[in-house]
């Protein structure tokens, strides 16, 4: 029986700078083909996890190494990307490393933003769209869904969520150290997803009324608009309204940058050199980072909020402790019931197999024993059964008390448990079903 491996491979806020981030981000409208991609190529269960702090690939295979050499050959496929720059800004992890990492990054807990509140939808969301795409499979079923209970754990019994913190919220906290006061000042938002969604809330709380929303798609940012705050303008508008703000907040969903350096300088004639601030948190990037060679221009993307989130990371880390904490006893309960999992095949091949042998030879003493009565029979299978169990149990409790691979190996040769049969009644391919947590 062949150990049990979860593996991660990927970057994130920590890794690698945002402009390899965004190379490497994947919109979710691509997620399914990549993920048949990988778990065809690799034949490993997948659940890709992209966000903007990070891209990754959780993995569960047979063969890890094989599997993992595979999916970056994928990777660098699919994202014409370097095989020399994907090994400076990935990471693998394997076992228990690959698990606690998931409930750390489901938790909030490896986030740029200490105890973030949404990487936990975007989590589930990946896992949903890996079911949706069926390259799922036991492993990444249970283990995925350990990390939302788990997550689900660390918000209910420590406050590291208390007073959430987001991207967002950074964002909002950079404006108003860049303004002092946001009362006055007049902002465009650009986008209409959850990020901009986010933002209103915060911009609303500060009090600020005046308010622009853009969006490529005009009813969704006058949708927006009118549930949160704000007045909505046509896409085809932005030029004229970055002539009458203060500064612009942007994250679409957009794969190449919406605003350019030409289309800037042009914007910043016209304004006759007022200042202009541009906050992007989308990734990829909404505004190319060449804006920021302008004269009164000044750009803040997503890993400048790095510093910011700082002071308050040292403000939770008694909270951390806490959730660290919780995150090492669930993986301790859940790799000690992975492992019991993990030998349900031996437990089975060996129960039927010494079934098998009492059956045989209690066929053949009733074939000596001329009409038996059936009391007689009953009496046989019965003493033969109860011989059998005592003879086998010991041998199960022993396996599942210590559980060592030396122990596991024994048994498998003295049982006579060959790979095939370990194929053949692979636990995982015993009809356990991928049904997304939506808690």
């Amino acid at each position: 029986m062949k150990e049990t491996f979860l593996t991660v491979f990927g970057l994130n806020h920590n890794t690698a700078p945002v402009e390899i981030r965004e190379r490497l981000h994947l919109q979710e409208s691509g997620l399914p083909d990549l993920l048949k991609e990988i778990k065809h190529t690799a034949g490993a269960e997948t659940v890709i996890v992209s966000t903007c702090n990070r891209t990754e690939v959780y993995l569960h295979s047979r063969h890890p190494e094989t599997s993992l050499e595979k999916t970056r050959e994928v990777f660098t496929g699919a994202f014409q990307f370097p095989t020399q720059s994907l090994q400076q800004y990935t990471y693998t992890m394997h076992g228990e490393e690959a698990v606690k990492h998931l409930f750390l990054v489901a938790s909030g807990l490896d986030s740029l933003v200490l105890g973030e509140p949404e990487i936990l939808g975007q989590v589930k969301d990946a896992y949903r769209i890996a079911a949706s795409a069926k390259t799922t499979g036991f492993i990444t079923n249970k283990v995925f869904h350990k990390a939302f209970s788990t997550a689900k754990r660390v918000r209910t019994e420590t406050r590291i969520g208390y007073n959430p913190l987001s991207i967002s919220s950074m964002a909002i906290e950079l404006a108003k150290k860049i303004f002092v006061s946001l009362e006055e000042k007049r902002i465009l938002v650009i986008g209409a997803g959850e990020m901009c969604r986010t933002a209103l809330k915060y911009f609303h709380k500060e009090g600020l009324r005046d308010v622009l929303i853009t969006n490529r798609t005009y009813e969704n940012a006058y949708k927006l608009a009118e549930e949160i705050m704000g007045q909505a303008y046509p896409f085809d508008e932005l030029a004229d309204l970055l002539l009458k703000v203060d500064m612009v907040l942007s994250s679409t969903g957009s794969e190449e940058p919406i605003l350019d350096k030409p289309f800037v300088h042009s914007v910043m004639k016209k304004r006759k050199q007022k200042p202009l601030f541009f906050i992007d948190i989308a990734v990829p990037r909404d505004i190319s980072p060449e804006v920021n060679d302008l004269d009164n221009v000044y750009l803040y993307d997503i890993d400048d909020l790095k510093d910011l989130s700082q002071k308050h990371f040292s403000e939770r880390m008694d909270e951390s402790e806490k959730a660290h904490g919780i995150i090492d006893e669930e993986l301790a309960a859940f790799t000690e019931s992975l492992r019991h999992a993990a030998m349900a095949p031996l437990i089975t091949h060996i129960v039927n197999k010494a079934e098998q042998m009492r059956a045989d030879e209690v066929r053949k003493v009733l074939q000596k024993l001329d009409n038996a009565d059936p009391d007689t029979v009953r009496l046989i299978e019965g003493l033969t059964r109860t011989i059998t169990n005592k003879l086998i149990h010991p041998h199960i409790a022993l396996m599942k008390q210590h559980n060592s691979k030396a122990m596991v190996e024994i048994l498998k040769d003295y049982f006579q448990f060959e790979e095939e049969d370990e194929e053949r009644m692979d636990y995982r391919d015993q009809g356990e079903q991928t049904r997304p947590e939506t808690d």
